[in-house]
């Protein structure tokens, strides 16, 4: 009886870690969902408001839709130390975990405050479709793999218990 339940912990264990992994997927959509969301918040205040950057950034990151987004509060947090440039390229480099998403970021954090409104629209604009771009991957992904990593996960916590018994 006890060597039945350990067996069906173990094949648990692994539908777990299947599901986890699932959701590792969901959340990197999310966050580029996110994070598009911004960018395309970021263009609408610049273009009609043209506030501050350093206010622009505290302004959206306040917002429940963009808490994800961590690397905005350590770039506000960097701002007294730094300038804008370096502030946000550190932050995007300590608190994005999507390695495309940073290289967009950090090409993005080049433009922002360095060119007229016009140009920074421009690179925003241009960021956002690389970002729109790695969004549906990842939603794809989500889909096709998610589906896949609760099956394997499911299928190898079987293995291993039908092994151990």
């Amino acid at each position: 009886m006890i060597k039945l339940l350990g067996l069906l912990l173990v094949v648990g264990a692994g539908s777990m870690l299947g599901l986890q992994k699932a959701k590792q997927l969901q959340n990197q959509a999310a966050w580029l969902a996110a994070l598009e969301g911004f960018l395309r918040s970021m263009q609408t205040e610049i273009r009609y408001l043209a506030p501050p950057l350093e206010q622009l950034l505290s302004q959206l990151y306040a917002q429940p839709a963009y808490q994800s987004l961590t690397f905005l509060s350590r770039t506000a947090a960097y701002l007294g130390q730094m300038p804008f440039g370096q502030a946000w390229s550190r932050a995007v480099r300590e608190a994005c975990p999507h390695r495309e998403a940073k290289q967009v970021l950090l090409q993005l954090g080049g433009e922002l405050g360095n060119s007229d409104i016009d140009g920074q629209l421009a690179a925003i604009g241009l960021a956002e479709e690389r970002i729109h771009m790695l969004l549906e991957s990842a939603r794809q992904q989500s889909r096709e793999k998610g589906k896949l990593c609760t099956a394997m996960g499911t299928l190898l916590g079987t293995l291993a218990a039908i092994l151990l018994a």
